[in-house]
Formats: structure tokens, sequence, C-alpha cells
């Protein structure tokens, strides 16, 4: 969704209303029949596969959007210089935000969102079907579905569909201990599905340091991700 419509030529593609569901995305086109044609994944200079987590239904989901600072987008020819072969597909670049020197300050934010189905099927109703039902009957004699006939109107989609409700919070502090420049953040997104099954948890933690040694000629990035969902 951070993506949706800011690119020339890239192509997401909805999932669907389930909770947590990830999306199709197109860089450069489908190249194969048979092979993955979904984008290489680097995030933070780590190269990760799209299926790359057991367990995940969709790789993006296990990171934080708050925690993002930018998306870069490579699909030309300077993808594969620098990735090889994985980068035929396209690349996605996420960096994350980082600390700075200075005051710490922190910061919380909070979403909710609501999401429903904008069009259901139209279907016949019980009455209807039973007015369908009796006049076959009554023309050919045959009255063995008639006799299964019982008198509720259910409407199904109604009883499995849930207007969709989802609260995301994140809480995060930056700034500078001594010359060690650090953000840490903590999130908790919870999600309904517009499926009454569907459910989807994230808590989601980071730690960034960005400490110079050697009068700031030796530079060391450390960042540490923790993420745990539930589907």
């Amino acid at each position: 969704q951070l993506l949706q419509g800011k690119v020339a030529g890239l192509q997401i593609t909805s999932g669907g209303g389930s909770a947590g569901g990830g999306s199709r995305i197109r860089i450069r086109g489908g190249a194969s029949l048979n092979a993955s044609n979904d984008p290489l994944i680097v995030i933070d200079g780590v190269p990760v596969e799209g299926n790359g987590v057991a367990g995940s239904a969709n790789l993006l989901n296990t990171i934080n959007p708050d925690d993002i600072e930018s998306i870069s987008v490579l699909k030309d020819a300077s993808a594969t210089a620098l990735y090889g072969s994985r980068a035929s597909n396209g690349v996605l670049i996420i960096t994350t935000k980082k600390g700075f020197k200075g005051k710490i300050r922190y910061n919380f934010n909070t979403q909710v969102s609501s999401g429903a189905v904008a069009k259901k099927i139209d279907v016949l109703s019980g009455d209807e079907i039973r007015t369908v039902i009796n006049a076959d009957a009554a023309a050919t004699g045959n009255n063995t579905y008639k006799k299964l006939l019982g008198s509720a109107n259910t409407d199904w989609q109604n009883q499995i569909y849930q207007r969709a409700i989802g609260n995301d919070n994140n809480i995060s502090a930056s700034g500078g201990i001594g010359n060690i420049p650090f953000r840490i953040s903590l999130g908790y997104l919870n999600q309904d599905g517009i499926l009454k099954t569907n459910h989807f948890d994230r808590l989601s933690s980071s730690l960034n340091l960005s400490p110079k040694f050697l009068n700031d000629h030796l530079s060391v990035q450390v960042a540490v991700k923790a993420s745990k969902t539930t589907n």
C-alpha cells in the first residue's frame, strides 16, 4: 500500500481481504511460466527471498511499516549488476529508520482501520428458490425437491462476512547515548479479515545502532529486528 501508485510501471494487485495477506508485486512483468516472478526484497542490505520465512504467508507482513525510512525500486540492468540473477524480476530495497546524535525523542502513533465487502454476489433468496421449485413441481408432478424445502431465508454471505476492524500501535525512541546513535521501537498490529474466522496479529520490535569510531573513519551499523506473527 505504501508503494501503490508511486512508481511508474510497478504493478501491485491486492491478494484479497484476508488479514495480513500479501499483494502480487510485478516490477518487470511476467517473465516466467513456471518460476517465480516476484521481485527480490533487500532489507537494510540483506537480500531475502519472497518465500524465505517458513510459516508466514507474506514476507512483508513481518515488517512494521512504521520502521521503514524509504523504499527504492530497481528494475534495470543496475539491479542485475548488484544482485545477479536473483534480481531478474527487479528489486525492492527497504531501508529502515536509524538513530541520530542528540536529545532522545519519543514518538507514539496509532491508527484504526475498517474494511468491508464492497459488493456481495446477487443470489436468490430462500423464498425465491421455493417459488421456482414449487412451480417446477406443479408443472412436472415431481415433488422430490418440494418435500425437502424448509422455511428459512438465510443470507449466508451475511453469516460469513464481517466488518474488519484493525488497530496499529507503535512507540519508538531515538537519539544518542554518548557517541552511539540509536533507535528502538515496538509495534503491535491487531487486524481482522472480512471473513469471521480470519485474524492477524503482529508484535514487532527493532533496534538500530550506528556508532562511529576512530574519528569517524569507522562506521558500524547494527540492526536487530524481531517479529512474531499469528494468522
